[in-house]
């Protein structure tokens, strides 16, 4: 699994914002629990994913919590597909996508002439070694997450778009062909907004990851994601083998990231296995999701590239071990 995560990691380095809805990224979300979310009152944004595109994205929104249902169709492909929610920040939408989209090839080059240059000021310090980071508007812009689900199947998440334009893509994803949609949403945050009932908190921040309330259970539940931290920042979710340590996932992230092999007693491509991913979220949002755990060993991470050296936090330490119980 690791491999595939920093190669997806990566991609989204050259891409300036992670990838969602990896195959295996989807597989808990297959089933959609309704338990704290549907009975809410709060306003609906029901997308659908098709090959052509995002369906179901109003021109303009107010401002609210909303209970986004992201249902994935069939002929999108064998990955499904995901959906991102962001703010763009120091730059206009125009230049927030010119980012966004692949580099042009050199067929293209004369037609992208007039494209800002976007080149990351995130560099590692004289000496340091890195991989440089996004372009430092990414770290200034909201990112109010998003969700992801594979074909014919459905997702939800609860999470806060606030007043002005938005963008809603995949996040980068190069197996995602969908153009993203660009919204407005209008007037105030209201005062009161509605808040889900969660069995688990996990909270996020430079660098550490953990729950801080409650205890993640096997079954359908419901679990708020919060980013206390000053960066953005998401979450792949992996299940692995039992006894599983921080330190065995520590000498897996360092070998990945030397191109040494691991020492640890079980093969990581096939024993760390992606159940589930939370979409990227700037600091001082929360979001709420429902998700279907089976008992077992778990390790949370985050994979966004650091401001300072754009080397992925969990290469800095924020990983997290925790057991789900019967």
């Amino acid at each position: 699994m690791p491999r595939v995560v920093l190669a997806v990691v990566l991609i989204a380095a050259v891409l300036a914002v992670p990838v969602a809805g990896r195959p295996a990224l989807v597989a808990a979300q297959e089933a959609t629990p309704e338990q704290g979310l549907g009975g809410l009152g709060l306003p609906e944004l029901a997308i659908t994913l098709t090959a052509a595109g995002y369906e179901g994205i109003p021109e303009s929104l107010e401002a609210g919590r909303y209970l986004v249902t992201l249902a994935v169709a069939e002929d999108v492909g064998e990955f499904g597909g995901g959906i991102e929610f962001a703010q763009p920040v120091g730059v206009t939408v125009e230049e927030y996508l010119a980012a966004l989209a692949p580099p042009p090839g050199e067929e293209d080059a004369a037609a992208a002439e007039g494209t800002p240059a976007l080149a990351p000021d995130a560099t590692p310090a004289e000496g340091e070694e890195g991989m440089g980071g996004p372009p430092a508007f990414f770290y200034e812009s909201r990112f109010a997450g998003g969700t992801s689900a594979g074909p014919g199947q459905s997702a939800q998440v609860v999470l806060d778009l606030t007043s002005g334009e938005w963008v809603a893509s995949s996040g980068g994803d190069p197996d995602q062909a969908q153009e993203p949609i660009t919204f407005e949403v209008t007037g105030e945050m209201p005062a009161e907004l509605p808040e889900p009932e969660s069995g688990a908190t996990v909270t996020m921040g430079e660098y550490v990851i953990g729950v801080t309330e409650g205890e993640l259970a096997a079954g359908s539940q419901v679990v708020e994601v919060e980013n206390r931290g000053a960066q953005p920042h998401f979450i792949v979710w992996f299940e692995g083998p039992d006894g599983l340590t921080e330190d065995e996932v520590a000498a897996v992230l360092e070998a990945d990231l030397t191109g040494t092999p691991a020492a640890v007693d079980f093969n990581p491509d096939e024993d760390l296995i992606p159940v589930f991913f939370t979409a990227t979220q700037s600091p001082g949002t929360s979001i709420w999701v429902p998700v279907d755990l089976a008992s077992g060993t778990y390790g949370l991470a985050c994979f966004f590239p650091d401001i300072a050296d754009g080397l992925p936090h969990a290469n800095k330490g924020m990983y997290a071990v925790v057991e789900v119980g019967e």
